[in-house]
């Protein structure tokens, strides 16, 4: 082990200090390695960041610890660092680093588990000439990557502050920069580090399929995160008092007193923090929740004064607000911004604004959204908001009211931010109505948006113009959208004019203009709207040019368009033309399907056969759910095997479901577990109903307890069977825990059981914390024939 830790004074740096590495290690190796593995020790001018030897910890927002109980401090301002097992996942990445390869971590965890301080204490151990750059903020990011040098370290603390914000092109933007930083070996090594609270983890790396909107982004983080427990095991508590070195009081204290073993929580000033939140006076409380609330509804890091003290009286009672004396504000924030046992207090003033804007501490921050998330605050808060956020905020903040159904308060806070966003938000609050199948609401947003600038908006308004026959207004709008931004919709609005008009060859040309600047969904979605109206000629032909531009499924939506009994024959030639003329590769697999519901059992096996000799084993999976839902069972699970044998590994779950569907549990549970083993997690949920049905509730309560989605599988199999007292603990318990997205499940039982009253409830709190889909859901309710019938 000696001879091969010579080579290698990184490693020995890493876990046993500078001074064994010089001491142990080869001459050249060390004296290499300390002067930087890409020899990059002399940084240009422009070049962002510090030196990490001349960082400061709390400059890049490492949290300060708790004074001892005998208010003793140590020499040292950050206690004494355990290593724990995803320390060693960190630190191969800088190792590779350290040879010359650029790289990306992010630590996932809930706040004050010691993500930032684990960055910290890895950087400690790169070489002399890394630097250390944070950027301010995301337009920062942006505009200064291209100043990013070798040997630099990208600081994203809480990255979807750069990642997740409200715009969502500028994040794909952030996202592109970061990834070609990442790739580019004239820069290498650099090292992009981050944090990220598990509720934002799932918004910025949605499964594919659900949005096309964030591609970048999701690609940038895929297989970045490394889990950070948010407490340690008894045999790590134990360590904290056997640690080599001189004792440290602050860690001894944390061991004897941390409840549940949450060590780094406890060394943050948690209990601390919720215990001045707890003794809080009203007003105090107050200020306090007013916080809580904004920065769970978007409002940014740093909190208006003007605003806080507007919007707490909306949590006091018209009593309290008498009894207050005059000064109640001051008082207030004299409370909530005391150290507690020397880390910030639960408001603090953010450095350089004399007191004007104050940042809640992060600990209380993740509590409030487990402890709050039920709450919509009233109109004083929104107006507050109004008057005294910044426009970004104010746009985070009408969407979150959007979301609440305080539809009054979005649209003011939308109109507000206007100017600055241009349109930005009101084109959100339109598209909110738009999603609800409330067109006629959505319309005067989208004017209002396109009027301030939004080139969606205006191509949207436009292409209504057009459908109505006002093609010159359409034009008007179309143009000032492509004036405003690189809008393919609005260039293909365009030439869709101009081929009304008869100018053929200025269509041709901005069809051309659009597919050239990565327009070829804008053309598909022409050609569909051209077959609809009977243009067959003109919508084969851009379908064409959209899949000779990249658009793969071009033909198969053109196709489906025509999916009407009378038009199939027509959908089947095109298929054909795309396969014969074209080439696409996905019609074998759309013509052995539709043969296959037309009953010609011949042509879809010819189809299939291709699709196969094409690598497209998908078409088996098709045909087997054809023949599920014939009840042909046996012919589906041999088609399904077919595929799985082929590669097509996920087929393992249609697979169980078939089993389940015909009650063979057995079968069915161990197919789900084969599937779970290939890291098909969805599994989970297929294995918690079967273990339920099959009489084995707690291994069923034991699996589902691994995600919140799996419980609410598991109470809705209880509630199917009867057992609704029980589905609504599990329900209710994990509302508790922060999950008020249950609330949506919970109604959705209540109305299936007849209990509307307790539905609508269910449903009221759910929008009350923003939960997607519980407008329509009491929408729904309210206008079902039961509902009328009263």
């Amino acid at each position: 082990m000696g001879r091969l830790l010579r080579p290698l004074p990184w490693i020995v740096a890493r876990y046993f200090g500078d001074q064994v590495a010089h001491r142990f290690c080869d001459a050249d190796a060390v004296a290499a390695y300390y002067a930087g593995a890409s020899g990059q020790t002399d940084t240009p001018e422009d070049t962002v960041g510090i030196a990490v030897t001349d960082a400061d910890p709390f400059d890049f927002e490492v949290q300060q610890a708790i004074r001892t109980e005998d208010g003793t401090s140590a020499d040292d301002p950050l206690p004494r660092y355990l290593r724990r097992p995803f320390d060693d996942e960190l630190a191969a990445v800088l190792d590779r680093a350290a040879h010359g390869n650029s790289g990306t971590a992010v630590l996932l965890g809930d706040s004050s588990t010691g993500k930032t301080r684990a960055l910290w204490e890895a950087v400690q151990h790169l070489s002399a000439g890394w630097r250390l750059w944070q950027p301010p903020s995301t337009d920062a990011s942006l505009g200064s990557l291209r100043s990013v040098g070798p040997q630099t370290v990208l600081w994203l603390n809480e990255i979807h502050r750069y990642l997740l914000t409200t715009d969502r092109g500028r994040d794909e933007n952030v996202a592109t920069g970061l990834s070609a930083l990442v790739r580019d070996p004239d820069r290498a090594p650099v090292l992009v580090l981050g944090t990220c609270w598990h509720e934002y983890q799932q918004p910025m790396t949605r499964a594919p399929g659900t949005t096309d909107e964030t591609e970048e982004r999701r690609a940038f983080l895929a297989n970045r995160w490394i889990p950070v427990p948010s407490r340690f095991t008894e045999d790590q508590v134990a360590s904290l008092f056997t640690m080599p070195g001189p004792s440290d009081e602050r860690l001894c204290q944390a061991a004897r007193s941390a409840e549940g073993r949450h060590i780094t929580q406890y060394l943050a000033g948690g209990p601390a923090l919720q215990e001045r939140y707890a003794n809080a006076s009203p007003t105090a409380r107050a200020v306090l929740e007013a916080a809580m609330d904004a920065r769970r509804f978007g409002y940014g890091l740093e909190l208006a004064a003007g605003f806080l003290e507007e919007a707490a009286t909306d949590y006091l009672t018209e009593l309290e607000l008498d009894l207050a004396p005059e000064d109640w504000f001051a008082r207030a924030l004299h409370y909530l911004s005391e150290p507690c046992r020397s880390v910030r207090g639960p408001l603090s003033p953010v450095r350089g604004t004399k007191g004007d804007r104050l940042r809640l501490a992060d600990f209380l921050e993740q509590d409030a959204r487990r402890a709050r998330g039920l709450h919509c605050p009233g109109d004083a808060f929104w107006r507050a908001a109004e008057r005294h956020a910044t426009a970004t905020d104010r746009s985070a903040l009408s969407r979150a009211a959007a979301a609440r159904d305080r539809i009054s308060d979005a649209a003011s806070l939308a109109r507000s931010t206007a100017a600055s966003d241009g349109g930005e938000a009101l084109n959100a609050l339109a598209w909110h109505f738009e999603q609800r199948h409330n067109e006629r609401d959505a319309a005067p947003y989208y004017a209002l948006a396109a009027e301030a600038g939004h080139p969606g908006a205006q191509a949207r308004l436009a292409w209504r113009l057009e459908q109505d026959g006002s093609l010159d207004e359409a034009e008007a709008w179309y143009r000032r959208a492509v004036g405003s931004d690189v809008n393919t919709d609005a260039t293909v609005g365009l030439a869709s004019i101009a081929w009304e008009r008869g100018d053929r060859q200025t269509a041709l040309d901005l069809y051309d203009e659009a597919l050239s600047s990565g327009g070829a969904r804008s053309v598909e979605y022409q050609a569909r709207w051209l077959a609809e109206k009977r243009r067959h000629r003109l919508a084969l032909a851009l379908t064409s040019c959209a899949f000779r531009a990249g658009n793969t499924g071009a033909f198969t939506g053109l196709a489906w368009t025509y999916m009407t009994p009378e038009e199939k024959p027509r959908a089947i030639a095109i298929l054909k033309h795309a396969l014969h003329v074209e080439g696409d590769v996905n019609a074998p697999r759309e013509l052995a399907w539709i043969l296959a519901d037309d009953g010609d059992r011949a042509g879809s096996e010819e189809y299939t056969k291709i699709a196969l000799e094409l690598g497209e084993a998908n078409v088996l999976r098709g045909l087997g759910m054809k023949h599920a839902s014939e009840g042909n069972h046996r012919a589906a699970a041999g088609l399904y095997w077919h595929a799985y044998n082929l590669g097509m590994t996920w087929i393992l779950l249609d697979l169980a479901n078939l089993r389940e569907k015909q009650g063979d549990l057995r079968r069915a549970g161990r197919l789900y577990r084969r599937a779970l083993r290939d890291d098909q997690s969805y599994a989970a949920h297929g294995l918690v109903r079967v273990l339920e049905l099959a009489g084995q509730g707690r291994a069923a309560e034991e699996l589902a307890n691994s995600s919140h989605e799996t419980v609410q599988t598991l109470a809705r199999v209880r509630a199917a069977n009867g057992h609704r007292e029980s589905a609504e603990l599990l329900l209710r318990t994990l509302v508790v825990k922060g999950h008020a997205e249950a609330l949506l499940t919970l109604g959705q039982l209540r109305r299936a059981a007849g209990d509307r009253v307790g539905a609508e409830l269910a449903f009221r709190q759910a929008i009350a914390a923003g939960v997607d889909r519980a407008i329509q859901a009491l929408t729904d309710l309210r206008a079902s024939p039961q509902d009328n019938a009263h």
